[in-house]
């Protein structure tokens, strides 16, 4: 009689963690997600200015990050005196360093271009998915640093595949890890945002730490997030090279 009972109160253990574990999967999940992160607020947003500051390797970085519909990215920093810029048009990328020794802008690579592009969607990745051409896995449930978190991988098909881990409780992301394909090796680095704070109905991340295993890449601070700010169309259009850059390349 005991043997039964004790058998029968492991079946309705097993049962019932059974269940739990097949309570979220990834539909659920991601929206849970998109509400917590204020999603439906977000839609009606055209555009975001992110003020703030980029520590690494010893300097502090100011930038300015703006992102616009449709899918555009511009961010300008400031290093010793110079500017560095970074654009994305939906379509192609072209960026500007002049720590490189040249002030004309050079057209993005390919893997540039991937990055470029998902960041500067509004919505973020897992909104319309499917229409993107992603694919998405549940992962099921795992601590982070202690946290107990849901796990979705997302992959781009594009040679960048993604886990997001996201709070259970508060459903917010609290760890990213992104796996680049290049050529015939593999990057792989893990973002921490946290500082998360509600404006406008949208939740932001003030603060964002990457780190690559236990070594600390960077580290980025927002000091002041501004939506619906005005837009110049021609702040993402590629500039043309300067007259002596111009008179070189013609040997005139």
């Amino acid at each position: 009689m005991k043997i039964r009972l004790v058998r029968t109160m492991l079946l309705l253990v097993l049962a019932v963690t059974a269940s739990v574990a097949a309570a979220m999967d990834a539909p659920e999940l991601i929206a849970k997600a998109t509400e917590a992160s204020g999603g439906a607020a977000m839609k009606a947003i055209q555009s975001q200015k992110a003020t703030g500051k980029f520590a690494t390797q010893g300097m502090e970085i100011p930038f300015t990050m703006l992102t616009a519909r449709p899918g555009r990215l511009r961010v300008d920093a400031s290093v010793m005196g110079m500017t560095i810029t970074q654009c994305f048009d939906r379509t192609a990328g072209w960026s500007i360093n002049p720590m490189s020794g040249s002030k004309d802008p050079v057209p993005m690579g390919d893997l540039e271009i991937k990055g470029m592009k998902l960041q500067a969607d509004m919505d973020g990745p897992f909104v319309g998915w499917e229409a993107k051409g992603f694919t998405v896995e549940y992962l099921g449930q795992e601590d982070v640093e202690g946290t107990s978190c849901y796990g979705l991988r997302l992959d781009t098909k594009q040679d960048i595949v993604m886990d997001y881990w996201f709070d259970a409780e508060s459903f917010l992301v609290i760890k990213q890890n992104t796996r680049i394909k290049v050529d015939q090796n593999e990057m792989e680095t893990q973002n921490y945002p946290s500082d998360y704070r509600k404006q406008d109905g949208v939740t932001v991340p003030f603060a964002l730490q990457t780190r690559r295993g236990d070594q600390v890449l960077n580290q980025m601070v927002i000091e002041k997030v501004e939506f619906g700010v005005p837009v110049d169309d021609a702040m993402f259009v590629m500039p043309a090279a300067t007259a002596a850059a111009a008179t070189d390349s013609t040997g005139k």
